[in-house]
């Protein structure tokens, strides 16, 4: 299976239309997850830090391949039509009423791109160990968004997930919401939304 973050991030004043999404942007962007093997074969899970190149042969995502010395090959779990759903399940995310504090010298502001993409680059793997977990054993493919309230002090206060009915089924929304709610932004003084994709084939 092969996980990678998609920018570009997205912040927004106002939060964006709900829809289903399973395309993706053109730069990957991510932080390597722990691999989980789907059919013995030697998959590996590869995600993408902007700037690095990245080959076949990296060190640390398990050399050997299961198959080869006699470990069972798992199946594949049959899904229906339902299982393939996407839906939306979690928190609230419309941005709260915003509180402008004159007293502290400094202007409230939300939280920009960088500083978004640092984050989610630096902070994300336990985000993309939930897709994966969620994901073990099936043929889905395609993007998980998650829709997160940063606080105007960094902290990440509500979450949402869009993902696969299956997915949720096998502890998708719990893990994620304790993976997102680990990671820490810059204080900025002002709440930001903030959209992270996550593709996976």
């Amino acid at each position: 299976m092969y996980v990678a973050l998609r920018p570009p991030w997205t912040s927004h004043d106002t939060p964006p239309p709900i829809a289903p999404v399973v395309a993706a942007a053109s730069v990957d962007a991510g932080v390597p997850a722990k691999p989980k093997r789907k059919h013995g074969g030697g998959h590996r899970a590869v995600a993408h830090v902007p700037g690095q190149t990245t080959s076949g042969d990296e060190v640390g995502w398990g050399d050997t391949d299961d198959s080869a010395q006699g470990a069972p090959v798992a199946q594949l779990v049959p899904l229906t039509a339902a299982d393939r759903v996407l839906e939306w399940r979690g928190d609230d995310t419309s941005r709260p009423p915003q509180k402008i504090d004159m007293a502290n010298g400094t202007e409230a502001r939300s939280l920009d791109d960088g500083e978004i993409s640092s984050v989610i680059t630096s902070q994300s793997a336990a985000a993309q160990q939930c897709v994966m977990t969620g994901a073990t054993n099936t043929d889905l493919k395609g993007t998980i968004t998650i829709k997160l309230v940063v606080d105007g002090n960094g902290r990440v206060i509500k979450s949402k997930v869009q993902a696969f009915h299956y997915m949720f089924e096998h502890g998708l929304l719990p893990c994620m919401q304790r993976a997102v709610g680990a990671m820490k932004f810059p204080a900025t003084g002002q709440s930001t939304l903030v959209t992270m994709p996550v593709n996976f084939s």
